[in-house]
């Protein structure tokens, strides 16, 4: 997760931004509407649901914003918080698109370039913004772990984890975070190949799933129709996944 993951490479474009939110089917994931939900612990400030449908505000930095203890001059208490769900519903929309961009870290950069134009277009310089937000981020990462969102999409943690990362997906099986049981993209090599996850035993399991983009029994977040990974099993019978 990652709006307090801030990656100190280069952000990308405008024109590299736009391009990937305009691939495929990403446009009316980006579009789909989320509901803020605050009552819940989330490590790294924020966080979305595996299906989207949420974007998750740490509890107790969303108590720091609305009472001013956090506070960016130019800013709003309510944009402030904008900003944060800007990041979280890009980077699950980039990550689980059809678009080339199959690594929550590379959807990240795109979140955090997001994040950055909005906070610019209220005519605050970003590198400000982050100086003011960067405290209260880390006390978030850093407090104990009691009451996370049990549909947290959890390739964030998952993907090349660290130590931190590690001790924060323990503490989400605990307490019943069920993507946190599952494997990372990375870890399975998910991407593009000739076994489709519509031919795999493992695909569209879970109540409701339909259309092109579905859980997996295995890999954390939703997969698409069309991608593959190291761990395929065969579909038994003429089942393709349709």
């Amino acid at each position: 997760m990652s709006t307090g993951n801030r990656i100190t490479t280069e952000l990308k474009s405008d024109a590299d931004l736009y391009k990937v939110l305009g691939e495929g089917n990403t446009p009316q994931l980006y579009a789909k509407p989320v509901r803020v939900v605050t009552s819940y612990d989330v490590p790294y400030g924020g966080g979305s649901s595996v299906d989207g449908s949420e974007v998750y505000i740490d509890r107790e930095l969303y108590r720091e914003v609305k009472s001013g203890e956090v506070a960016v001059k130019g800013m709003t208490a309510d944009q402030i918080i904008q900003a944060w769900v800007e990041h979280e519903h890009t980077e699950w929309a980039v990550d689980v698109g059809d678009n080339p961009v199959d690594r929550y870290q590379a959807a990240h950069e795109f979140a955090e370039a997001k994040e950055d134009r909005f906070v610019r277009q209220l005519g605050v310089d970003p590198d400000f913004y982050e100086k003011c937000i960067s405290e209260a981020l880390k006390r978030a990462q850093a407090r104990p772990v009691r009451h996370p969102p049990p549909e947290l999409w959890c390739g964030p943690y998952l993907d090349e984890p660290t130590a931190r990362d590690k001790q924060i997906i323990s503490d989400f099986r605990r307490h019943g975070v069920e993507d946190a049981f599952k494997k990372s993209k990375i870890d399975v090599a998910y991407g593009i190949g000739s076994k489709e996850c519509r031919t795999c035993a493992m695909f569209g399991n879970y109540a409701g799933d339909k259309g092109d983009l579905r859980h997996c029994d295995l890999v954390s977040g939703l997969v698409r129709i069309d991608r593959v990974c190291d761990c395929h099993q065969p579909r038994k019978g003429k089942g393709n996944g349709k």
